[in-house]
């Protein structure tokens, strides 16, 4: 290609930039990106207690290494003391929560 022939092919294409468009689409991303955000908050949350009506909830994690950690579960008025690796979950005690005893 000629060079005279390049410079006018550049010249066409900044001429033909629509900054409407881009404007409109970037509005859109970050439009659908913030609807998504909503839509998780909404769904999951992100606080470590979430919602309070909840009948199970994690009170308490503890990680003990990389792949174990020791959970406090209450369920209704149940806790329930849980051992989580990848192979298993074992339930190391479970009490009411009325009781005032040590196990």
């Amino acid at each position: 290609m000629c060079r005279k022939t390049v410079i006018a092919h550049r010249k066409f294409i900044m001429q033909s930039f629509d900054w409407g468009q881009f404007i409109a689409s970037t509005f859109s991303v970050l439009l659908l990106l913030g609807g998504a955000l909503w839509w998780v908050k909404r769904n999951k949350g992100f606080s470590a207690h979430g919602g309070e009506d909840k009948r199970i909830q994690i009170v308490e994690a503890l990680p003990l290494s990389l792949k174990h950690k020791m959970v406090l579960i209450q369920v209704d008025n149940q806790m329930v003391l849980a051992s989580v690796s990848p192979a298993e979950v074992k339930t190391l005690h479970a009490w009411t929560q009325g009781d005032n005893h040590v196990a």
